[in-house]
């Protein structure tokens, strides 16, 4: 083998485990309910990389999320006041 066959075929499998990474990411994600587009930026070296920065990206994602709901909800829980008890209906009364 000559060294740019070599260093092709050393570029090939750095493509291929590129690709199972970022498959194994995607799944990760997707089994969390998280986007699947930062599939690429979380894919690592080897499976234990890629599935630790999968989760440590997933409890991150989750927190901010969380805190931008709890952010936009109101403080307090509106309060709900009884109506307003309606008269009795009267009608002509009959004399007697």
């Amino acid at each position: 083998m000559t060294e740019d066959e070599k260093q092709e075929l050393e570029a090939l499998r750095e493509e291929k485990r590129q690709r199972v990474q970022q498959a194994r990411a995607r799944k990760l994600l997707e089994d969390a309910g998280i986007p699947v587009s930062f599939a690429s930026l979380l894919a690592g070296g080897d499976d234990g990389a890629t599935d630790q920065r999968t989760q440590d990206f997933c409890a991150a994602y989750q927190a901010a999320l969380s805190e931008d709901v709890r952010r936009r909800l109101p403080q307090q829980a509106p309060v709900v006041t009884p109506p307003v008890p309606q008269r009795p209906r009267r009608g002509i009364q009959r004399l007697r």
